[in-house]
């Protein structure tokens, strides 16, 4: 690519040290493990018809000293922010596919969050001046949310115009963390999240897969109805439940019809953004809220009413201490035997998205036997490291979601089947409550055909083939696994051994290689010749459980 002579942007400020953020903590370590493509945000603008180069660069100046967080770097737990200075933005030739090309360059490149401010600018420039610009920052700089309103503020400052006060900079929100309040509320984040993954099914896909040299590039399904955008607000009106809430449920409950569990944990992207003083924070408030959706009403209104308090006490607790939270899961893992999949995610970012015209043509009522107007098409292929991921993208107007979804979990037909089913299921809803028995009939998705040796053990699908090739792979010499009734768990697996190992060392070298194996768990009990019986439970500290891989069951967090 041919490259003009770059523009000089001075920004000023003044210097803070101070800890980092819990959001920062949690997306810097994804930002330095995952791929950048991945972790990395590439916004392209057009420039209002006159804009010179000088223009560009005050406006990128005056953003920087406005944010903060684009003046920040990381250096373990502690956040510098830079004072006066000055970044280069890159000015480009215009021409076919250069704006593309040189935004792909500036979001393939990894930030150096020690050395690096993490904003990368360029111009593309036609013969009468600037066109375009690409503005590219990462994930531990600001979240969706925030992503929309530092662009909302660079549309402002490019046109001359000055944006409303600034909220609050990271390291303000990193006081506040740290005040005794908001370390109580971190504490019973912490909890909330021990409790649940002590209890909710281990995966809700159930599917073993082999992630080695897997490129995660996923197909991807968008659907769209105005009708349901009608039918939700019905839907509100009757049962009190917000438009995205809703839609949670509908995803949440035939995501578990199809699995033929009672409860669907689903984990949402919460923006974190309930406090009035923070709801213009550009920076990474973003975590995982923890969603289990409760199956077991007659009808679909009872769900919703579940998924309302569910969601109310999740997102609650969606702040914490990323490092801490990993803890807790390795003990979780250790206790249980299981490996948290984190298969279903939920990210609503219609917030970040302008309300869609005004409804026309869509009646209050269809009549009966009508279909609604849900529309679909296959998108190209994009690379996500996820299993199942509903992306919410307008929910006003008209609804538009995307569901991106490994074709080795969900197979192509069944993704078509989910999308256009929560759609079906809700423009139904908002007609009537619909009782759960007809979902089948009115979706096309039935609770999967387990065939072989399924059975439930701790709330868990578990496949006792696929226990017996984990216990093969973690331990030499033979064995044998079987399952017996348990007042409790439902099933027992009991696990016999000739090897000369401990319980407590089969049971960490099976907890190593749970992940990807989401039909299987590690046996309850075990048994080894010349060693008495005994639990697994937890393991010792020469055996360790390896911490999470980075990826989407190792990561927590993010949006």
């Amino acid at each position: 690519m041919t490259r003009l002579r770059g523009l000089a942007a001075h920004y000023t400020g003044r210097e803070r040290v101070g800890p980092a953020t819990m959001g920062q903590v949690n997306m810097a370590r994804c930002v330095r493990t995952d791929p950048p493509e991945h972790m990395n945000y590439e916004v392209v603008r057009n420039l209002p018809q006159g804009t010179t180069y000088q223009r560009v660069a005050d406006a990128v100046g005056l953003l920087m000293s406005r944010h903060e967080s684009l003046r920040t770097t990381f250096h373990d737990g502690i956040q510098r922010v830079a004072g006066d200075g000055e970044l280069t933005v890159e000015v480009h030739p215009a021409g076919d596919g250069v704006t593309g090309r040189v935004a792909a360059d500036l979001r393939g490149r990894r930030f150096d969050l020690a050395a690096e401010l993490p904003l990368r600018v360029a111009v593309i420039a036609g013969d009468d001046g600037p066109e375009q610009v690409v503005l590219v920052t990462t994930h531990s700089t600001v979240d969706a949310v925030g992503l929309a309103l530092l662009v909302a503020d660079w549309e402002e400052l490019v046109r001359g115009r000055t944006p409303g006060p600034a909220a609050p900079q990271p390291v303000d929100v990193a006081a506040m963390e740290g005040s005794p309040a908001g370390l109580r509320r971190a504490d019973a984040a912490l909890r909330y999240w021990r409790t649940q993954l002590g209890r909710i099914p281990r995966s809700t896909l159930t599917v073993t897969v082999d992630d080695r040299d897997h490129d995660w590039s996923l197909p991807r399904l968008r659907v769209r109805s105005a009708a349901v955008a009608a039918a939700l607000a019905r839907i509100t009106a009757r049962t009190g439940t917000s438009r995205s809430g809703a839609l949670l449920a509908a995803f949440g409950t035939l995501a578990g019809l199809r699995a033929g569990q009672p409860v669907c944990p689903i984990i949402s992207i919460s923006a974190n953004r309930f406090r009035p003083e923070l709801r213009e924070y550009v920076g990474p408030l973003a975590q995982d809220a923890l969603i289990p959706i409760d199956l077991t009403g007659p009808a679909f209104d009872a769900v919703l009413r579940a998924t309302r308090a569910a969601s109310l006490a999740a997102y609650q607790n969606s702040r914490f201490d990323s490092a801490a939270l990993v803890r807790i899961m390795e003990e979780v893992a250790a206790d249980r035997g299981v490996f948290f999949a984190r298969d279903l995610v939920y990210n609503d970012m219609s917030a970040a998205t302008p309300a869609g015209p005004p409804l026309r043509g869509v009646p209050d009522e269809r009549a009966p036997g009508e279909e609604p107007d849900i529309r679909s098409a296959w998108l190209p292929d994009e690379t996500l490291p996820t299993r199942v991921s509903l992306w919410v993208n307008r929910l006003e107007g008209e609804v538009d979601v995307t569901l991106w979804a490994d074709p080795r979990c969900l197979p192509r037909e069944d993704t078509l089947l989910l999308g256009e089913g929560v759609m079906r299921l809700l423009a139904e809803a908002g007609r009537r409550d619909v009782p759960l028995a007809d979902l089948p009939g009115l979706t096309g998705i039935t609770p999967l055909r387990r065939d072989g040796e399924w059975l439930v053990a701790d709330s868990c699908w578990v496949d006792l083939a696929e226990v017996r090739r984990l216990v093969a792979d973690a331990v030499p010499g033979p064995s044998s696994v079987s399952a017996v009734p348990d007042e409790r768990l439902g099933h027992r697996i009991v696990c016999r051994l000739a090897a000369p190992v401990t319980p407590e060392a089969a049971h960490a070298a099976c907890l190593a290689l749970l992940p990807g194996r989401m039909a299987a768990i590690a046996p309850h009990h075990y048994v080894v010749a010349g060693v008495a019986e005994g639990t697994g439970r937890p393991a010792p500290a020469e055996v360790p459980v390896p911490s999470r891989a980075p990826g989407p069951y190792g990561r927590v967090g993010g949006g």
